[in-house]
């Protein structure tokens, strides 16, 4: 008897050593869908024209050269903000959303100059370089926020139930 003991507790190892081998790519795989593909694709969602689109009325020829390279820095800061706040602990305060905020108003200042026609007294290829980095600023700003609301709701739903999260 003791023999079959010692075989179900071999069984049992073997078994979770398994079950471990398993679990360690599932969890890389989660890892990297939540924490990179997810920051990403909501960040493409936000400026391709079949999701939201919330770029389209920055409608620049000068701009448009441009877009691609801002949105692969919208989903660049995007996954480097979910990372940072999410795995490495960084916390994005309130403050820090404001100041987000306050970098959006101050990068779409040009746009919004430009549909009034007020160049502030520069020719228009050096507005057109102004408001070009302004809109990778404005992308850059976007990629930020949604990383970081991903990491806020991320956070949350690791949080046990009833608890605020402070002592």
């Amino acid at each position: 008897m003791p023999h079959s003991d010692e075989t179900d507790a071999g069984r049992g190892i073997w078994r979770s050593e398994l079950l471990w081998n398993l679990l360690v790519p599932v969890g890389i795989a989660g890892h990297i869908l939540f924490f990179d593909v997810l920051p990403a694709v909501l960040a493409w969602a936000v400026s391709s024209s079949q999701g939201l689109d919330l770029f389209s009325g920055l409608d620049n020829p000068s701009l448009r050269r441009i877009a691609g390279f801002g949105l692969f820095l919208s989903a660049l800061a995007a996954i480097i903000t979910t990372e940072s706040v999410t795995r490495l602990g960084r916390p994005f305060s309130i403050g820090h959303f404001l100041a987000a905020c306050v970098a959006i108003g101050v990068a779409l200042f040009p746009s919004l100059a430009d549909w009034h026609r007020i160049h502030l007294g520069l020719t228009s290829e050096q507005y057109a370089l102004v408001q070009s980095y302004c809109y990778l600023a404005l992308r850059i700003m976007v990629g930020i926020l949604i990383g970081a609301t991903l990491s806020w709701v991320l956070l949350a739903s690791n949080m046990p139930l009833g608890s605020s999260g402070r002592r």
